[in-house]
């Protein structure tokens, strides 16, 4: 079993989840700056790749990963591992993960 680099903090984000030619509404449940766990109705299976709009409030425009592995799947529930997104989405992440922190 691989460590995580990164540890994760549990969330409850609104996401939009896009795959090939489908897109579903789901929920970020924690995360983390090189991934997160989501529950959507979008049917992923492991080694899939989607791209993820993550609404954080607050902010006016959601954090896009342009591009996210699926590395596990069990029902609606999923974890990803994002593979690219802009550098501002990145820093806007890690803002978001520090405070999440923070108030914990």
């Amino acid at each position: 079993m691989r460590l995580r680099r990164y540890g994760r903090i549990a969330v409850e984000l609104s996401a939009s989840i896009s795959g090939g030619s489908s897109r579903a509404q789901g929920v970020i449940l924690d995360i983390s700056l090189t991934g997160c766990r989501a529950q959507s109705s979008l049917a992923v299976k492991k080694d899939d790749f989607v791209g993820v709009l993550i609404d954080v409030p607050g902010h006016e425009n959601p954090i896009y990963v342009t591009q996210a592995a699926i590395k596990w799947a069990n029902a609606q529930e999923f974890g990803m591992e994002f593979l690219q997104m802009e550098l501002n989405d990145r820093q806007r992440l890690q803002e978001i993960v520090q405070k999440q922190a923070g108030n914990r």
